[in-house]
């Protein structure tokens, strides 16, 4: 099949994933917890030769902030549209009718699977530039200079979310109770984003060194690697795996997560699964 027609399908997939009203609920919940980011610059007093690493830092930390407020509607919009993609596909018949005519299957789960993806990923690259931009309009380059960061991470995490919804899609087949499953399994695995590790750790919390490892707290510190974000820890807790581990370890173990699950998904879909009951 050709690349003009490979791209027309995917274009007709996005716009039958993104119809209306998913699109605005999307940017409507990205620009709340956006806003809800922000914080105040405070004044500070540098030496002229200080100031410029000092207020790459701040730029820096604005990246880290938005990004942590904008990884819940992404984690959670993508877990939902991909259940649903794929389970209203195969209840309504749609699916069985679109796979009798001369389209591959493998063509057909990555056009599905990145009608998804690529819309959230743009979607969360340009709200954190807005957003960072509008915070720091003085220095609008510096601003899109960090934000591209955003779009590995971004990514590798609606990898393993969009996975994730295609596990849950084919395992249930129903439309409802799939989006309500990926929802809450989503849900669950991006929570321990909210737990603070320095703070954990002090409380005496053993397990809050690990958190580091699942996939959406891994991904911000990865995150924070690749900013040069240093935090400042005190020695009881300088051991910990958040703050001992490379970035490469980091980027493997986020590469790990995007395959674990799209990878089986995919071949489960082109070789064994049943498209008919």
């Amino acid at each position: 099949m050709s690349f003009r027609v490979s791209l027309a399908l995917l274009k007709a997939e996005m716009g039958k994933v993104w119809d209306r009203p998913i699109l605005e609920i999307t940017v409507a919940l990205m620009a709340v917890l956006s806003l809800a980011s922000i914080q105040p610059v405070t004044t500070e007093i540098y030496c002229h030769s200080a100031f410029s690493i000092a207020f790459q830092s701040v730029v820096t930390m604005s990246v880290s902030t938005t990004v942590a407020s904008l990884m819940l509607p992404w984690v959670i919009m993508c877990g939902v549209l991909m259940a649903l993609s794929f389970a209203r596909d195969y209840e309504s018949g749609l699916m069985q009718s679109l796979l009798s005519v001369p389209v591959s299957r493998k063509l057909f789960f990555v056009i599905k699977f990145f009608a998804v993806v690529l819309p959230l990923v743009l979607l969360s690259w340009g709200f954190t530039t807005f957003f960072v931009g509008l915070s720091f309009y003085s220095s609008p380059w510096l601003a899109l200079q960090f934000s591209f960061f955003v779009l590995p991470i971004s990514f590798l995490s609606l990898m393993f979310c969009g996975g994730l919804g295609v596990l849950v899609a084919l395992a249930v087949k129903r439309t409802i109770p799939a989006v309500l499953t990926s929802l809450l399994a989503n849900y669950f695995i991006w929570y321990p984003t909210t737990i603070v590790t320095k703070r954990a750790l002090i409380d005496g919390v053993s397990y809050a060194g690990y958190l580091c490892l699942t996939p959406h707290k891994g991904a911000l510190v990865f995150l924070d690697r690749l900013l040069d974000i240093v935090p400042m820890v005190p020695s009881e807790i300088a051991d910990a795996l958040e703050y001992t581990l490379s970035a490469g370890s980091f980027a493997v173990l986020l590469v790990f997560y995007a395959c674990i699950l799209v990878v089986p998904m995919f071949v489960y879909f082109c070789r064994r699964f049943e498209v008919c009951e």
